[in-house]
């Protein structure tokens, strides 16, 4: 048996409470410590101390803890509190980032007392996943592992015109940004440099390491499923309308209009119906667009709703519709292949690399008017053919045990021991 190895795990956010990216740290913690001992340097930056009152709760909850599993809370000092809380005001955004940076040097401080005590094989940047912000702990000068990184994706200049004049300029202004981000010398370049290993979320991602950097790069979502063993395969009855599920933040790079006009063009008795979960600044426009579509009760507005209420939604839909035009990996479609919901999405971003020919439909992110097409007579083909929604749907359960938390932990603890223990 390989020896246990000494990791120490720099994620910010990680949390067992919370999601996004502090489900990501924590989980892969956790799926780390199965096979070697694990250290993680977390923290915060406001003064109210968020994450160390998760760890302080849960260790109340769990006294027993996680065997190989330790965790460090690098508390902000005065001046990077001071930094955070000026981010707030308006148009100093930024400034979230510079107080993240000093943090950093605060835990570099700290891991280097650590690594003097009892020495560590490697130290592996998790998260924050973006990949402006590397930070420091590769000076550790111990092999070092960068990633899942995701950031790289563009947002389609010809989806522009989806937007509204603030998400226009939100969008023109974050690409013109991370143009010069991408090709400019910067620290996440010079840190590439020091790296055993780097996955990136996208192929984009992979793209701007290997081409722009000069860099190796292997693509890997930064998140897990939690497969479910009571999920079974759709098998929609015949003459059965089909029910689809959206669900996520309604804004416009969520691309939800394409969707409503993609099932606008699909008439009969048997015309699918859409429901949609979740809330938020565009949802008042795009219940408007259904209404001007005609679309009537074939849309359920379901707003914001308990994370039980949207599984058993899912239970009882046959395909879920992720239109988002730039994304990361959204966790929710992991959620909808473990309940064994086929995927219908565009083929770009962190879905493009979750969802495969086997669970799922990927339509090209070319532009607006051939996005519609495409899931329109994606949808069409789906409700004439029940036999190739069942085919999908039994992958999707499938590809949800591929994509679960434990394979990717040992995903990255083979990387681990390829690069140390050989």
């Amino acid at each position: 048996m390989s020896r246990r190895l000494r990791i120490l795990l720099s994620a910010y956010y990680c949390s067992p409470y919370r999601g996004s990216e502090s489900a990501v740290g924590w989980n892969i913690a956790r799926q780390l410590a199965r096979r070697h001992d694990v250290t993680v340097v977390t923290g915060d930056l406001s003064s109210e101390l968020p994450a160390q009152a998760d760890w302080q709760r849960w260790r109340e909850e769990n006294p027993e803890g996680i065997e190989g599993l330790t965790l460090v809370h690098v508390p902000p000092d005065p001046k990077t509190i001071r930094v955070h809380d000026w981010h707030s005001r308006k148009g100093l955004w930024f400034l979230y980032y510079a107080a993240y940076r000093r943090w950093q040097k605060l835990a570099l401080e700290a891991a280097r007392m650590l690594h003097e005590d009892q020495p560590f094989d490697l130290v592996h940047h998790l998260t924050i996943i973006g990949y402006r912000e590397p930070g420091e702990l590769w000076k550790l000068g111990v092999p070092f592992f960068w990633g899942p990184i995701n950031g790289a994706v563009m947002t389609p200049w010809r989806f522009f015109s989806q937007f509204g004049k603030a998400g226009i300029y939100r969008h023109i202004t974050r690409n013109l940004l991370n143009g010069m981000q991408m090709r400019l010398p910067s620290r996440s370049r010079r840190t590439a440099a020091h790296a055993a290993k780097i996955w990136a979320v996208t192929e984009e991602d992979r793209r701007m390491v290997e081409d722009v950097w000069g860099f190796e790069a292997e693509t890997m979502i930064e998140t897990g499923s939690t497969p479910d063993p009571q999920a079974v395969p759709r098998k929609p009855i015949a003459g059965e309308a089909l029910r689809l599920i959206w669900c996520g933040l309604v804004e416009d790079r969520k691309g939800i209009p394409l969707l409503l006009r993609a099932i606008a063009g699909i008439d009969g008795d048997a015309a699918p119906i859409l429901h949609v979960v979740g809330d938020g600044p565009e949802r008042s426009r795009c219940e408007a667009l259904a209404r001007d579509l005609g679309l009537g009760e074939r849309v359920v507005w379901h707003g914001r709703i308990d994370h039980h209420l949207v599984s058993g939604r899912m239970a009882d839909s046959h395909l879920f519709v992720h239109t988002a035009i730039k994304e990361g990996t959204p966790h929710v479609v992991l959620e909808a292949l473990a309940s064994g919901l086929p995927v219908l999405c565009h083929d770009a971003c962190g879905m493009g690399t979750a969802v495969d020919e086997n669970c799922g439909v990927k339509v090209p992110l070319r532009d607006p008017e051939s996005s519609i097409r495409s899931f329109r007579s994606s949808i069409l083909r789906l409700m004439e053919d029940s036999g190739e929604l069942t085919r999908l749907s039994k992958g999707a359960i499938a590809r949800s045990v591929e994509l679960s938390w434990e394979r990717l932990g040992d995903r990255i603890a083979d990387a681990y021991e390829a690069e140390i223990l050989t």
